[in-house]
């Protein structure tokens, strides 16, 4: 199974790490991939 989540993300910088900040919205379905190998592919857009 595949599934796919498509959104806009803030990248936060902690003391030791980067974090994918997801919104609100998603951090539920998100939660629910805790412990899981996921794969990210990250794009940015410039102006």
């Amino acid at each position: 199974m595949v599934s796919i989540y498509v959104f806009e993300a803030k990248i936060v910088k902690t003391m030791r790490k980067f974090l994918i900040y997801p919104p609100k919205e998603y951090q539920e379905k998100l939660s629910k991939l805790h412990g899981k190998k996921v794969k990210v592919i990250v794009i940015e857009e410039s102006d």
